[in-house]
């Protein structure tokens, strides 16, 4: 862990240049993920792709780490 403080430190003195930074966001961008997430449910495939009650007590948290809806395994 001190290693890699003191090779962050190092690294940073020798390349230190001023950096100016504009960071912009929206007012409204939190709430981005529930405007995603309403806009899923809203269609008409988002109860095949839910899982159950019932599935989730067989298969157990297993069952959340593949993604129907963008057919990714997490």
């Amino acid at each position: 862990q001190q290693a890699n403080l003191a090779l962050h430190s190092k690294y940073k003195q020798a390349h230190a240049e001023a950096l100016e930074v504009n960071v912009l966001s929206h007012r409204m961008q939190r709430f981005a993920v529930w405007f995603g997430g309403s806009m899923v449910a809203s269609t008409p495939d988002f109860y095949r792709v839910c899982h159950t009650k019932a599935q989730y007590e067989e298969e157990g948290p297993r069952i959340a780490r593949h993604n129907p809806v963008f057919n990714a395994t997490m």
